[in-house]
């Protein structure tokens, strides 16, 4: 595992709540539908009963609700980083590829997390 895979690691991944959309997911010329599992403003965790065809690149989109606002990511450039095959289905680790997207979406995710992190606080 490298370190920044160990630094990734390290962060607190955050169950996606009632508000969370499913992610579509959409490679060019495939769009598919994943439930979103868990997330950080830098990536999520999505999950397939069946496998997705061999991908690495793709863009993703997703609704929050938040304070009864829909925040909408949309397109927004991902890779594959992890796969983890059982035999419920397929878990995907996708990062999202930060360096090629708007300084609102990126802000929309920080706002995603925090919300999603004062929920989380609330039920402990």
């Amino acid at each position: 595992m490298t370190n920044s895979s160990v630094e990734r690691r390290k962060k607190t991944r955050l169950q996606c709540s009632e508000g969370f959309s499913a992610s579509k997911l959409n490679n060019g010329t495939n769009e598919f539908e994943l439930t979103s599992i868990n997330y950080t403003h830098d990536g999520i965790a999505l999950f397939k009963p069946q496998p997705l065809p061999d991908i690495d690149q793709f863009e993703i989109s997703f609704d929050y609700v938040l304070d009864g606002e829909t925040v909408r990511i949309e397109r927004l450039p991902c890779a594959i980083v992890h796969v983890h095959d059982s035999d419920e289905g397929v878990m995907y680790g996708a990062a999202f590829k930060l360096e090629e997207t708007s300084a609102k979406q990126i802000e929309d995710l920080i706002r995603i997390e925090e919300d999603i992190a004062l929920k989380a606080s609330m039920i402990v």
